[in-house]
């Protein structure tokens, strides 16, 4: 897949997905690929799909399919919790939290994922959570800002039955906690998204852009643009798709070898140690 002296830190994977093999398990999909460590967090198990694909849907108005569609509860992480226990070497935990309806519980819960269970990051999934980063954001950030963890947020376009985010929006939100360590995910996802990346978030150094699902021309200019230091390869799989897939959109781009070195394993690995 890629040289052999170079290795593979996943910035963004999940624990199981449909592009697993039967009966294959998690270290094995790995092992399939040539991934030698991987960020992991859980799933989505609160949005119904069959709510996305069914035709009865078109009998509901917006307010009722989002009534239907958002979670309303945390994730459960108790299934990343034990592959991490098994393989704390080659797994790390990111805690998927969403803060909009988050009580005290939830909050002293997602403590002692990253207090006592070592998780190293807590990831946010706006569009799915209906978050807004003008005002759901905040004691997050400060959470993540006073532990000394990255936060990653889920780049995307909002459904149609939501109010769109702006890029705007996580730039006037960033200003206010311009010492956090925030990863924009799926950062080249479309040209357009990257380049509006660029025109706000060059300035911040402590800002790192996920490569998963995107554009293999838009890696390129994060790279050249924001530097190699800030670029981190991710593949949102199994569930998304595959991790060779992802490494080849790099390797395509006929990077240094010490450029491949930093985007594939060296500055994930910085990050979260």
């Amino acid at each position: 897949m890629i040289d052999k002296d170079i290795l593979v830190f996943d910035a963004h994977m999940h624990y199981k997905g449909k592009f697993m093999k039967q009966n294959e398990g998690f270290i094995e999909f790995l092992d399939r690929f040539g991934i030698d460590k991987a960020i992991i967090t859980t799933l989505n198990t609160s949005a119904n799909s069959k709510l996305l694909m069914s035709l009865k849907n078109k009998q509901l108005t917006d307010k009722e399919f989002a009534d239907k569609f958002y979670p309303k509860h945390q994730y459960d992480h108790e299934n990343v919790k034990k592959l991490i226990d098994s393989h704390p070497n080659r797994l790390i935990g990111f805690y998927w939290f969403n803060p909009r309806i988050a009580d005290e519980k939830d909050w002293r819960e997602l403590t002692r994922y990253i207090r006592e269970y070592n998780f190293k990051g807590v990831k946010t999934q706006a569009s799915v959570d209906n978050l807004d980063p003008n005002s759901d954001l905040d004691k997050l950030a400060e959470f993540c800002i006073d532990l000394d963890i990255p936060l990653f947020f889920h780049s995307g376009t909002n459904f149609y039955f939501q109010k769109q985010i702006d890029v705007k929006d996580l730039y006037t939100f960033l200003k206010r906690y311009p010492e956090l360590k925030l990863i924009i995910g799926h950062a080249a996802f479309t040209m357009e998204y990257m380049i509006s990346l660029l025109r706000y978030f060059e300035p911040f150094p402590q800002v790192f852009f996920e490569t998963s699902l995107s554009v293999p021309y838009g890696i390129k200019v994060l790279i050249k643009v924001m530097g190699e230091d800030r670029i981190l390869y991710g593949s949102d799989s199994p569930p998304a798709t595959t991790p060779d897939i992802e490494i080849n959109k790099i390797k395509i781009l006929d990077l240094p070898k010490d450029i491949q070195k930093k985007v594939f394993y060296e500055n994930t690995n910085n990050l979260v140690h």
